[in-house]
């Protein structure tokens, strides 16, 4: 074959085998390709990839700086995957790429000189991409200019508790001082109501200090930045009924009826309130009454002889979690 000299804009391919390549052997090696790139003409082109909602990622630039005898007729933008790999089954680790070879673009777009911007679609926001971008011409072509746009995460997290207390909801963002829009939900209802807006601290940690009356979705949004895509994330705390109990004694004559009674918070009328007795390992319901409208509720029970492990537990609220009393001891002799 002719041998053709090297000009701009040509890239270099050569070869070199691992045991060399004369003779019958040089059928049987392996021979990987080795890539030469061309000397740039000018400096990187300044750019930003912005996420965006919907697995948009918006590329922007400036003009590419151009020196004395150089001109620019495309620019060329070039998404790369770079999500770990997942390991292969069996291994426990990861696969490693052959350094030799470059990655392979996930995707492209050639523009003309007049470009500023490009928009690439349908990416995965749970992916993490490289994009590089280059300015070509006639006389060669701009270094390589690479930036990231990474996956988000909010660390929003579920939780319980009981009525009346208050909780501290907390997650992480991208960047010290991004801000992050926090929405509540009511179980069972359809519309989302914005409480407030939070801003990550230098360590990237945000807080909001809440008190749900009922159990409450909440939702952590993320808008998206230069190199980071937008995220949201959701959780439920879940509030359960507060309650009391105390008994018109703890130590009954054997067979004598005592009365357990006390509050259920919040106060919801017709609410099951169940009389539970440990014993076996287990807790078991051994009498069951309903709550009155002001929230108070009084369950009577005859005490045979033996110690009893008293707990009341109120179920059947509208979005109440079933919720449990802590413990009594009463005492028959």
């Amino acid at each position: 074959m002719a041998a053709t000299a090297l000009g701009s804009g040509m890239m270099i391919f050569a070869s070199q085998s691992e045991a060399g390549t004369s003779g019958a052997a040089a059928a049987d090696v392996t021979v990987r390709p080795m890539f030469t790139m061309v000397p740039p003409v000018a400096p990187a082109v300044k750019f930003t990839v912005t996420g965006q909602a919907g697995g948009v990622a918006l590329v922007e630039w400036t003009e590419a700086e151009a020196p004395d005898g150089v001109t620019w007729t495309r620019y060329y933008v070039t998404v790369y995957d770079d999500t770990p790999p997942r390991a292969k089954p069996g291994t426990g680790s990861s696969p490693s790429p052959t350094p030799e070879v470059p990655a392979t673009p996930l995707t492209y777009q050639e523009l003309p000189a007049t470009a500023r911007s490009a928009r690439f679609n349908g990416l995965d926001p749970n992916h993490d991409y490289s994009f590089r971008v280059t300015a070509s011409g006639p006389q060669g072509q701009s270094a390589i200019a690479s930036a990231t746009l990474r996956r988000t995460t909010l660390g929003l997290s579920a939780a319980s508790i009981n009525y009346g207390a208050s909780l501290t909801y907390s997650g992480t963002g991208p960047r010290a001082g991004d801000p992050i829009t926090i929405e509540r939900r009511a179980a069972g209802t359809p519309t989302w109501f914005k409480v407030t807006t939070v801003k990550t601290g230098t360590n990237l940690r945000w807080s909001l200090r809440t008190t749900p009356s009922v159990t409450t979705a909440y939702r952590a949004t993320f808008a998206g930045s230069k190199g980071h895509w937008p995220a949201a994330s959701t959780s439920t705390v879940t509030v359960r009924f507060a309650v009391s109990i105390k008994a018109s004694t703890t130590k009954p004559k054997v067979n004598q009826k005592i009365t357990v009674s006390g509050t259920v918070r919040p106060a919801q009328a017709g609410a099951k309130v169940n009389l539970q007795r440990y014993t076996g390992g287990k807790w078991g319901t051994v009498a069951v009454n309903t709550v009155k409208a002001n929230g108070s509720y009084a369950i009577p029970k005859t005490i045979g002889k033996g110690t009893w492990a008293l707990r009341v537990v109120a179920t059947g609220g509208t979005n109440i979690a079933y919720g449990g009393s802590g413990q009594v001891t009463v005492i028959a002799r």
